[in-house]
């Protein structure tokens, strides 16, 4: 490539650059929101890059954003010290699709965020309508979580919701098609149904209601005139001309945009439909997100392997019903040939006292230097102290 790629902070390349990446969803993932993306490597293909030393034929990943030519396309700014680490192979995919600066137009919003965010580094760009929008229904599902055990939705919108990448009819239905698979196939009736059971509200054959139609049963306040019945009815009716039958011949038309604008007015919607949920059962959407991230974080516990009756850990269950009164801890004293530990103590409101360490089978790396971490195993000791004679 010539110096107006290699030797500047920005580039400006035709969106369609993208459409070879995304052709191959095996090796590369697409991120991207109103104003900002960025395309990844993905961990097999990098892996598998890596294993056949090949790491410098292809990129970890490439950010950009996007700005507006003055005759109205669209066109990617990419951040060129991302370019410039890739071989010289993957930058002539590019070259073909280079944008001189002379083409583009000269105020641009969106741009301006981009270059505001990533650039100068500023923290007070909010992110785009798509992750917005994410992070919504992850508080409405931590919601229902606790409130009656399941998801609002199975699924929540991902990187996989694009934006369209071409100013026409079809790529603005298409996009539309993908976000129907998150907000109306991935509704829970089950979900739905307890809520309507929480809030008192008898549906009749509800399983045989469209999840969008028992939607508007569950939360009567947002009836055919709101804006979540007005989104919801976009998204389905767009979906249906990319999915259904045979749509016209695509025209022009400002998908991106319109897109965006959607997204947008999702996204209220969504805030709308979660303040409802707050209010209706005293709960704070907050609160729930971060006890349903704690959760989530904890350890799973494997059903496919067994506890033994005999294993110390069992004797955790003579806790059920027992009230503490005093916790104290600290690193257990040195042993010879014995790995360290920690050691927790709890004394009980009844005089038992239960202590906790751990235990293992580091004693066998002197035996086997071989082995890997997940070669090491690590139980839980539990010894339990009587309740003293005189009690």
């Amino acid at each position: 490539m010539d110096n107006y790629v290699l030797n500047g902070i920005i580039g400006f390349f035709e969106v369609d650059v993208l459409s070879y990446y995304e052709n191959n969803p095996h090796k590369y993932e697409l991120d991207a929101d109103d104003f900002e993306g960025v395309l990844k490597t993905t961990d097999p293909h990098y892996y598998k890059l890596e294993s056949c030393g090949m790491l410098n034929e292809d990129f970890t990943q490439i950010r950009f954003g996007y700005h507006s030519r003055k005759d109205g396309t669209l066109c990617i700014a990419v951040y060129l010290p991302d370019l410039d680490k890739v071989s010289e192979t993957e930058r002539a995919k590019w070259f073909a699709f280079r944008v001189e600066k002379s083409l583009l137009s000269t105020d641009d919003e969106r741009f301006k965020k981009w270059h505001d965010r990533y650039i100068k580094g500023s923290f007070d760009v909010e992110s785009g309508p798509r992750k917005r929008l994410a992070r919504i229904i992850e508080k409405i599902n931590a919601c229902c979580k606790t409130l009656v055990s399941e998801s609002l939705y199975t699924t929540v919108p991902d990187q996989s919701v694009r934006y369209p990448s071409s100013q026409n009819t079809h790529a603005y239905e298409d996009a539309h098609e993908n976000l129907y698979g998150f907000l109306i196939d991935s509704l829970s009736k089950d979900c739905l149904v307890a809520l309507a059971n929480l809030r008192k509200k008898t549906i009749l054959n509800p399983q045989n209601m469209k999840s969008t139609t028992l939607l508007r049963h569950v939360f009567t306040e947002f009836d055919k005139h709101s804006k979540l019945h007005a989104v919801l009815s976009t998204i389905s009716q767009q979906r249906g001309r990319a999915s259904h039958g045979v749509r016209p011949a695509a025209r022009e038309f400002d998908a991106f945009g319109a897109f965006y604008r959607d997204l947008e007015d999702t996204t209220e919607a969504y805030e709308e439909l979660l303040g409802l949920i707050e209010s209706a059962f005293s709960v704070s959407a907050i609160h729930e997100l971060e006890r349903y991230e704690i959760m989530n974080r904890l350890p799973k516990i494997d059903k496919n392997k067994s506890i033994e009756s005999h294993y110390s850990i069992c004797e955790a269950t003579r806790m059920e019903g027992k009230t503490i009164e005093k916790v104290w801890f600290g690193m257990r004293e040195d042993m010879k040939g014995v790995h360290q530990s920690e050691v927790l103590y709890l004394k009980f409101t009844d005089g038992e006292v239960l202590a906790m360490e751990t235990g293992s089978n580091a004693s066998d790396l002197q035996r086997n230097s071989a082995m890997k971490p997940d070669d090491i195993a690590v139980d839980f000791l539990l010894t339990w102290v009587p309740v003293p004679s005189n009690n």
